[in-house]
């Protein structure tokens, strides 16, 4: 009878929670620390002893103290560890979100709740400045371009430019620019009209891209 009790009292201490600071830990916690003057600190250390932790587990947290410091959570597994920062980069006021630490960027697409509504701005323009023959890339998708060369100089429109692409190029120089590549015109025109004169860049798809603005030949 002695040895029932005693391992009903061992199964009872196994399943009940513990608690320290508190004699009654909430129900859903297994351990509930308390305290009103007090925190609970985890394992602080770096990047570099952070990976030489053996096998960590899925879920296992640390403070990491150098590099970017906070916390961080292994997203991964015990054999390929990926371990993410917990962060409060994102400042959220209202239904508006701000990131003002770094870039942001992303490989997907960036949507709008409402495609007749939805805006960007806050943005400033993004102005190159060109003094020679210069070949558009992907990269200028977006930008003005300005040409301040006092003598001629050719924009080369490569194949392979991505859908949607569009930049403005401006002859700020004296010296006209000639458009070279593939592209639809429709007087058929080659060259910027004169000084200070402002021609676009559009791609629409299938390598249909359309230069246009104050142009000649």
């Amino acid at each position: 009878m002695k040895k029932i009790i005693v391992f009903l009292l061992f199964t009872q201490a196994l399943l009940a929670q513990t608690g320290i600071g508190t004699t009654s830990p909430n129900a859903s916690a297994r351990l509930e620390v308390a305290s009103t003057d007090k925190g609970f600190l985890l394992p602080r250390m770096t990047a570099a002893q952070r990976g030489l932790i053996p096998s960590p587990a899925n879920g296992l947290m640390v403070y990491q103290t150098d590099g970017v410091v906070g916390f961080y959570v292994n997203t991964g597994t015990s054999v390929t560890p990926v371990w993410s920062r917990v962060n409060m980069d994102w400042t959220r006021t209202g239904n508006d979100i701000s990131y003002t630490i770094g870039n942001v960027s992303t490989t997907g697409n960036l949507i709008g709740g409402n495609v007749s509504t939805s805006t960007i701005s806050g943005f400033a323009a993004n102005v190159a400045t060109i003094t020679a023959n210069y070949s558009i890339t992907a990269a200028d998708n977006g930008k003005i371009i300005q040409s301040t060369s006092a003598t001629a100089i050719t924009v080369t429109i490569p194949t392979g430019l991505p859908i949607g692409f569009n930049c403005t190029i401006v002859q700020m120089g004296s010296g006209q620019i000639t458009f070279s590549g593939t592209y639809l015109n429709r007087a058929g025109f080659t060259k910027t009209a004169s000084q200070y004169s402002v021609a676009s860049i559009v791609h629409l798809g299938s390598n249909s891209i359309l230069v246009s603005g104050e142009m000649s030949n």
